[in-house]
């Protein structure tokens, strides 16, 4: 099953600071990717981290991605 949700980017960073995370600004650096059919330079992209105190920030805790994990774990909790 798939849900899809349309949300201002400002809601989910109001659900994630409920939910006791920080958010910060993050630079996640994409490198250089080279193959047989395909080239693309390194790439920086500016986003936000959610972390709990004393969490470093990194690729995995970018806001997204701890937002679907948030509302899954909202979902099993709502289910039993």
């Amino acid at each position: 099953m798939e849900i899809k949700m349309h949300l201002p980017q400002i809601s989910v960073i109001n659900f994630l600071q409920k939910k006791g995370y920080e958010i910060k600004a993050y630079i996640l650096v994409l490198d250089t990717e080279e193959s047989m059919l395909l080239s693309e330079p390194r790439r920086e992209i500016c986003t936000f981290t959610a972390t709990k105190c004393g969490e470093p920030q990194n690729a995995h805790s970018i806001y997204l991605n701890v937002f679907e994990n948030e509302i899954k774990q909202l979902l099993k909790e709502l289910k039993s």
